[in-house]
């Protein structure tokens, strides 16, 4: 039973993938085999569940509403700017007589206490600032563009976990019915050779061959239920479902209706990758950020209109012409003209900055194109095991049909029938795993060409 237990590690290592923590995987055991809702999904419906669940979605999303938010605030930044403010000042003057020798004839009286209220209210606009207002509003939208595109990327990423779930869970499904029949199989030969050997056809040892043959399928099919129930649950918590909801799925298909070429596949990838196109917009901003350096090197001008408000008395309301109310309006005009030899180191750094982005976008490109080119050589291979494996099946059919004949007119041992049987259930468990692998792969070529979520 060597395949049963390879199979086992398979399917083992690839539900393991779904599971957050070992704690994780106890309680999956545990509420899998506990009763619980039962759910039949499709593969579409698993999707839109997962995508509405993903908390690492709604971290994306999150940063997408702060860029936005970002860019709003440069916008606001290009309004006027408008200020008001009043003040109430009391003054305590001790020393009420003041004479001077020399300058004043008679001495000068003060009041002892004096109060006054100031108010103003002012605004000022930026005429012309370099253009850096403009440069900032750019900025920030593009930096609202690239974190949209991250969270597109990530929503791939989100999408594949989930199918790579959703296939899992089918595959193991699909294999314990394989184990199922498998074993109803054993059953009827185990009855069999036992009545076989009541009629002194048989002997107690292919009795015991047969026992101990259910026993190992008995023991396979724990272990796949096992994975199943932590399959399942991985499924509950990637979806957002409660944790003992039992799932059901629909078959997977591994084929598409037509796989273009390499090249084509090369093409779509670097024409939809959000990864790659991250660079556009940041060799954008760096190119915006150049020209805000640049900018520090010119004048600025500004408008403003102040109107200030002065009461000397002590009332609140004064009486009519005891208050100023004067007004300025004028323009500023300021240059630091040391910027014009302090910046250019700024500039060198922004151009080498410039640089590092185009190396990075030029080893991302080729690292898409390893990605893709892995991936569909992967499918293309799954495609010809599936092939492979089909012809295999047949033979092992006819195999299995010749000895049960043989086996019937005592012309093989038990042994010889044990591993027939053995080889063509290694071949449909194999077939299952190369179409469910083929699958995995297809998806994995959609997503390495950025078109799992078009």
């Amino acid at each position: 039973m060597f395949f049963l237990k390879k199979f086992f590690q398979i399917t083992g290592l690839f539900s393991a993938i779904f599971l957050f923590s070992a704690g994780s995987r106890a309680q999956g055991v545990s509420n899998g085999s506990s009763g619980g809702d039962s759910l039949h999904i499709s593969l579409q419906q698993a999707v839109k569940m997962g995508l509405d669940s993903s908390k690492q979605l709604k971290i994306s999303e999150a940063k997408v509403q702060e860029a936005m938010a970002r860019y709003q605030q440069m916008k606001d930044k290009q309004l006027p700017e408008i200020k008001a403010s009043y003040m109430a000042s009391e003054a305590f003057i001790p020393t009420q007589k003041i004479q001077i020798k020399g300058m004043m004839q008679k001495p000068f009286y003060l009041p002892s206490t004096s109060m006054i209220y100031i108010g103003q209210f002012g605004v000022n606009e930026a005429i012309f600032a370099g253009n850096k207002l403009r440069y900032a509003e750019q900025s920030a939208n593009l930096l609202e563009e690239i974190a949209k595109l991250n969270t597109a990327n990530d929503q791939q990423d989100v999408i594949f976990m989930i199918i790579q779930s959703y296939i899992n869970l089918y595959q193991i499904d699909e294999n314990l019915k394989i184990i199922a029949q498998n074993l109803n199989d054993v059953q009827g030969r185990l009855d069999e050779t036992i009545k076989f050997k009541n009629q002194g056809l048989a002997t107690e040892n292919d009795v015991l061959r047969f026992q101990f043959e259910k026993s190992q399928v008995e023991l396979t099919q724990i272990d796949l239920k096992n994975n199943r129930s932590v399959a399942n649950y991985a499924m509950d918590v990637l979806l957002g479902l409660p944790d003992n909801t039992i799932l059901h799925v629909d078959s997977i298909g591994h084929t598409a209706d037509h796989v273009p070429s390499l090249k084509q596949w090369i093409g779509d990838a670097l024409q939809h990758r959000e990864d790659l196109a991250v660079y556009q917009y940041q060799n954008q901003l760096n190119d915006v950020n150049i020209k805000n350096i640049k900018a520090d090197k010119l004048p600025t001008l500004g408008a403003g209109f102040t109107t200030y408000y002065l009461n000397p008395t002590k009332q609140f309301f004064p009486a009519a012409n005891s208050f100023l109310v004067p007004m300025t309006l004028g323009l500023n005009l300021s240059w630091n003209i040391s910027s014009l030899y302090m910046t250019r180191h700024k500039l060198s750094e922004a151009a080498i900055q410039q640089h590092e982005v185009q190396i990075a976008e030029s080893a991302t490109a080729d690292r898409i194109r390893v990605d893709v080119s892995k991936s569909y050589h992967a499918y293309s291979d799954a495609l010809q095991k599936i092939t492979v494996l089909g012809t295999a099946v047949e033979q092992a059919r006819e195999n299995d049909r010749i000895m049960e004949l043989k086996y019937r007119n005592q012309l093989a041992t038990t042994t010889d029938r044990i591993d027939a049987e053995t080889m063509l259930y290694q071949s449909l468990i194999n077939l299952g795993l190369a179409k469910a692998q083929a699958a995995t792969d297809y998806y994995q070529l959609l997503r390495s060409a950025g078109l799992l979520a078009k």
